[in-house]
């Protein structure tokens, strides 16, 4: 049954098919068919257990190392009975106790599709079961039940239509088509995309206005609500580029502590420092090599980073999405309701043989009506053209209302046409809300095969017929026409001249109608269709249009500059999306027209084609498409090592939203499905915010890497302290200048909040104006290397040079067996506090490659300067304050001692403006 094309059969092959009929099933036959085919429900194939969420955040190579550090800490004191193996052990457990449980909640959060896709379908179906119309639940439904549909109905499974009465279904959030289609009993061809079978109504839509009945031929996981499910469950979550490199990060720094810890062991077994000694030292050069404290300062600056977002209504669910939005080079982007307002507006009218234009966007009736010289229209004028103002009133059902509790703005109620009508009244000045003063007494809704409907209205002056529909329709029952300010006969010239305009209209994508009235004299109330729908006045056209947002057109030129490549894909008409491309500008400013793709001729498209079509052209139009197709061009793009950013607001893009580096959901119009699985939600629905957010991540990773950077030189440093140490034991059997539970303190305590902070350094103006970063360009490389290498090596330096400076001064040898005693505490102090105060230096140097720290924008981030003077005292309190100097093995020093401190620290500030002063000297700027 599923290889079934219902919408290529007649009502009498689909009823045969299905082995069914008017008169639906018996309760038996149905309870059969729910044993053969199932529950009308969306099931979920996969599902992860809390339990597996939680083992999931143990397996990054970061916390693998710690974890076996930890271990190895615990083993070494309880062999030794040693109280600083102990807390060693007990902090490096701590970190990642903290990492795993922020990682569960959000993962844990993050992922119930399945159960927002039910809510979509939840109200029960009228259907006729034992030959009468009784309510069941949906879940009962089977294929070959017939059910009864209304205005206000969700579709509760997909339908064949089998009688219709002027039936319309919203199927915006299942096809992207932003206008009610209207439904038919009528065959189609085969091959027909989803959004042009109006024969069938699918489950998660809603009826629009009319009624209906339907025949179920698909039910559950088997309708497009059920396979746009299936395809979200098997579409593989791609990994942010910051995921990548944190994981690239991770394996070099893994291979690093392993190799040198690994020689460092044996080389201490050779020198005859025994096993206990060796494994200790091996243990501190893994944690040297490690930044413990990066995986929770990413987690905290990208979370300061989400809700500086969260204020510029992008909210961000998924913290290395934060990052992943700087390194978009693709926007796969909707028309409807997020490049435009999704809120249909009339822009255009000809009457009287007057061009008019209507400024004003929107539902909310705020604007005016200009002449074609770009004047208002004088209000003798308007007055005159008040007869074509009020039938657009009276020949519509839709209303709009002010904002409301539910509401931020006005809003339409009903067909979207008729409420723009309605808001072109009301800047007309034609509308004083009395519409029951003119009685609607008969209707003649609209059909499909006529293109028209009309009322019969009660007014003052009489009763009079008012109708509105396609141009062509409103001309053939026409013979007369609004002009010279009277009514005159229509002449074949006017007739060209009406549909000259309404070419030229639609050719820039306006939806036109066209509109008419006629006196009537006599009986109406026995009078059919045909003699009641003839000899019209013709009254004029409007032209409608869903209009760009504001501030689109510059967002697109924004991508442009930052060499971000846009897509629109839409399930609207080719006509429409082209137009629109063209007021947004989503071609670069080349001349070239943007090159459209409708959903049939893709669909011929083999995947090397598609890919060398994405590859030529950095903006296209995909027109009528499907889920599956929108899910294509993602995979594609993303097979290409392309960082995508999807947008999406209904239940057919919730694939493509997976699929993508970034799904961006729009939080007013968009279903909770689109949302639940977004990493993006834009409060506003608006494309601006999207780009505004690839500007603020593209910062952010800017910022990120200087925290990588920064934080390593200090790993760098604490690896030369410990080799320092180990040198220092087979040369004389001098003590190490650090323990491994002071290299613990130096991230938590000297370096944690200015790394943290330091991602808060503002946007720069040239943010935009470079292309996206290469994937393959990672934060260390050579270049980085070497300089990491090179100041981690100086800090490391200085540290161990206080050290031993500090024995000098006092005319002290500290050994193995001093640790522990007063004096080593206080060399040691000496050595921890070298490493902070350069690492506050090294951190303020970051902020700027080129530029001295000592500028006119030091300010600029003023909570990175307040975290380091607080990381400041929280190192004093370290060494100084009793109870926290015990814990950590330190002692109180002296005024001297942190002169020698200061002093390194500013030896340390010398070497990076020296070399920055290099740097400028051949740019000859900064």
């Amino acid at each position: 049954m599923d290889e079934i094309a219902f919408h290529a059969l007649s009502v009498d092959e689909t009823f045969a098919a299905l082995n069914s009929s008017m008169q639906g099933l018996s309760s038996q036959e149905a309870a059969r068919r729910l044993r053969v085919h199932g529950s009308n429900d969306l099931v979920s194939a996969k599902s992860r257990s809390r339990l597996a969420i939680l083992f999931s955040q143990f397996k990054d190579l970061l916390v693998v190392v710690l974890i076996v550090a930890g271990f190895i800490s615990f083993g070494i004191a309880l062999v030794e009975n040693s109280w600083e193996n102990y807390r060693s052990g007990t902090i490096i457990f701590l970190i990642v106790i903290a990492d795993a449980a922020l990682g569960f909640s959000l993962e844990y959060n993050a992922s119930r599709i399945v159960r927002k896709l039910r809510t979509l379908i939840f109200s029960p179906a009228r259907a006729i079961r034992d030959k009468r119309l009784t309510e069941i639940p949906l879940q009962t439904l089977v294929p070959g039940d017939v059910i009864d549909i209304e205005q206000g109905d969700k579709i509760p499974a997909d339908l064949r239509i089998v009688e219709s009465n002027n039936l319309q279904t919203n199927e915006f959030s299942l096809t992207g088509e932003s206008m009610p289609v209207d439904k038919t009993t009528e065959r189609f061809a085969a091959d027909l995309t989803v959004a042009d079978r109006r024969n069938m109504a699918f489950a998660g839509t809603s009826v629009a206005s009319g009624s209906g009945m339907g025949v179920v031929v698909f039910t559950g996981m088997r309708t497009e609500l059920g396979k746009i499910a299936t395809m979200t469950e098997e579409t593989i979550e791609v990994r942010s580029p910051l995921q990548d490199e944190l994981n690239v990060l991770a394996v070099r720094l893994t291979v690093v502590a392993g190799a040198v810890s690994g020689v460092l062991l044996v080389l201490a077994l050779w020198l005859g420092l025994g096993w206990l000694v060796a494994v200790t030292y091996a243990l501190g050069v893994a944690v040297a090599c490690v930044p413990q404290a990066l995986p929770a300062q990413l987690i905290v600056a990208m979370s300061s980073a989400s809700q500086h977002l969260a204020r510029k209504n992008a909210v961000v669910k998924s913290l290395p999405t934060v990052e992943a939005l700087g390194s978009t080079n693709v926007i796969c982007t909707d028309k409807t309701g997020t490049l435009t307002r999704n809120e249909m507006t009339v822009t255009r009218a000809w009457s009287n043989e007057r061009e008019l234009e209507l400024t004003g966007v929107g539902y909310q009736p705020e604007g005016e009506v200009l002449d074609e010289a770009g004047n208002p229209v004088s209000e003798e004028d308007l007055q005159a053209l008040s007869l074509l103002f009020r039938t657009a009133i009276l020949a519509s059902a839709g209303t709009v209302h002010p904002p409301d509790d539910q509401h931020e703005n006005w809003y339409a109620v009903g067909d979207p046409s008729e409420a723009a009508l309605v808001v072109m009244a009301m800047k007309a000045g034609a509308f004083d809300g009395k519409i029951e003063e003119s009685p609607k007494l008969r209707s003649f809704p609209f059909d499909p095969g006529r293109k028209r409907m009309s009322f019969i209205r009660r007014l003052p002056e009489g009763d009079c017929v008012m109708m509105k529909g396609a141009t062509d329709s409103i001309l053939d029952v026409c013979v007369s026409m609004l002009k010279d300010g009277g009514v005159q006969p229509m002449t074949q010239g006017d007739r060209e001249r009406i549909e000259d305009w309404n070419i030229a209209s639609s050719d820039q994508a306006l939806r036109v109608l066209a509109l008419a009235y006629r006196p009537l004299n006599g009986d109406f109330e026995s009078a059919s269709l045909e003699e009641t729908e003839r000899d019209m006045v013709f009254l004029g056209l409007v032209g409608m249009i869903d209009p760009p947002r504001r501030g689109v057109r510059e967002a697109m030129a924004k991508c442009h500059n930052a060499g971000i490549d846009t897509y629109m894909i839409t399930g609207d008409h080719a006509a429409t999306a082209a137009a629109i491309a063209r007021d947004i500008g989503l071609a670069r400013a080349d001349g070239r027209t943007v090159r459209v793709v409708r959903g049939k001729e893709m669909a011929g498209l083999g995947d090397e084609e598609l890919a060398y079509m994405m590859r030529s052209n950095s903006a296209l139009i995909f027109s009528r498409v499907e889920p599956a197709h929108k899910l294509r061009v993602v995979r594609l793009l993303g097979e290409q090592g392309r960082v995508v950013a999807v947008t999406g607001d209904g239940i057919n893009d919730a694939p493509a939203l997976k699929r993508a580096h970034i799904g961006v959901a729009m939080g007013k119009t968009g279903v909770d499905v689109a949302k639940e699985i977004a990493e993006v939600v834009l409060l506003d629905d608006n494309f601006s915010t999207l780009v505004d957010a690839v500007e603020e991540g593209r910062s952010i990773y800017s910022n990120i890497r200087k925290v990588v950077l920064a934080s390593l030189t200090t790993n760098v440093a604490e690896l030369l302290a410990v080799l320092f140490g180990l040198v220092g034991i087979a040369v004389g059997n001098y003590a190490i200048p650090m323990l491994t539970i002071q290299i613990l303190a130096i991230d938590l305590m000297a370096e944690i909040l200015p790394l943290t902070f330091l991602c808060f350094d503002p946007p720069t103006p040239d943010d935009m104006k470079r292309r996206p970063r290469n994937r393959s360009d990672h934060i260390l490389n050579a270049a980085t290397g070497i300089e990491v290498g090179f100041f981690g090596s100086l800090i490391g330096a200085l540290s161990v040079a206080n050290f031993f400076l500090y024995m000098h001064r006092h005319g002290l040898t500290l050994g193995q067996d001093a640790i522990g005693t007063i004096e080593y505490a206080r060399a040691s102090a000496m050595t921890w506090l070298t490493m902070a105060f350069c690492q506050f230096g090294n951190i303020l140097s970051r902020r700027y490659q080129n530029v001295s720290i000592f500028n006119s924008n030091i300010l600029t981030n003023k909570i990175l300067l307040a975290s380091i003077i607080i990381s400041a005292v929280q190192s004093f309190a370290a060494v100084h304050a009793p109870g926290i100097n015990d814990f950590l093995g330190f002692a109180p020093i002296g005024i001297v001692d942190w002169l020698y401190i200061l002093a390194a620290a500013g030896v340390f500030l010398a070497f990076w403006e020296g070399l920055k002063w290099m740097r400028r000297r051949p740019m000859q700027t900064v």
